[in-house]
């Protein structure tokens, strides 16, 4: 799981508008949904949002020292994720097939496939599952009978035979009785654990968006997204072309 912290790390950290249609979304005067009809709720989440924009503070662990910057995220729905940080010294490129990166400062870039993560993983990763988590949506649906406990008031359902690649997962999820949120992800496979919490939510255009996500790897935070804003864009620009005078380097 810590080569999923790197990625991460890079991807968000590697050196507009403001909320249309959006709202901060509260459990106030809201009535609790029964345990069947939450699972169902959050199993029909899906990212019905072609082109979101946002901006964000992002903080990391980097040999315990916290580092952060601000930077500017970009999603074509189901096809790419673009990552600018502050001053542009840095680009991502995020595609259902590769992972491209150049730094501007120190003129190198590198590009790798999934299936470089997915070996580190032991488990497959695809732009699918990765906007997913970012999107905080499900990445396989549950059934009522996978309910487990009410902890930190959300229910908790459990499935102990996942799949990733011909590999068995421990898949948990958290779920807010009262808006049907993916509150928690962990993954448990060996020695590892791996979290992704969602602590805040805003509402754009109908779909719930997490707006403060944490990534913990085996009880530490490794990285933390504080989104400042969030949009819905009828369009996109994804402006991104490696110079040729740049070094490759490899991970």
């Amino acid at each position: 799981m810590k080569k999923l912290i790197l990625l991460l790390t890079i991807v968000f950290f590697s050196s507009c508008s403001l909320f249309y249609n959006t709202s901060k979304y509260t459990t106030d005067d809201r009535k609790k949904l029964t345990i069947k009809k939450s699972i169902r709720l959050a199993n029909k989440a899906i990212n019905s949002i072609d082109f979101i924009q946002a901006k964000a503070k992002v903080s990391f662990r980097d040999n315990n020292k916290i580092k952060s910057n601000t930077i500017t995220l970009r999603i074509d729905s189901d096809d790419k994720l673009w990552i600018n940080s502050s001053l542009g010294a840095a680009r991502v490129l995020i595609d259902t097939d590769s992972i491209r990166f150049y730094n501007k400062i120190e003129k190198n870039y590198f590009v790798s496939d999934y299936a470089y993560i997915n070996s580190k993983l032991g488990f497959d990763v695809n732009f699918s599952i990765l906007q997913d988590l970012i999107l905080g949506i499900l990445i396989n649906e549950f059934k009522p009978s996978d309910f487990l406990i009410v902890s930190d008031k959300n229910y908790v359902f459990i499935d102990d035979n996942f799949v990733f690649n011909s590999k068995t997962v421990k898949y948990s999820v958290f779920i807010d009785p009262y808006t049907s949120a993916v509150k928690k992800q962990i993954f448990t496979f060996q020695d590892n654990l791996f979290e992704v919490l969602y602590n805040d939510h805003t509402k754009v255009n109908g779909q719930l968006i997490p707006t403060k996500i944490q990534f913990l790897n085996n009880g530490t935070e490794s990285l933390l997204i504080d989104f400042k804003s969030v949009s819905s864009l009828e369009k996109i620009n994804i402006p991104f072309r490696i110079p040729s005078n740049y070094k490759r380097i490899k991970l």
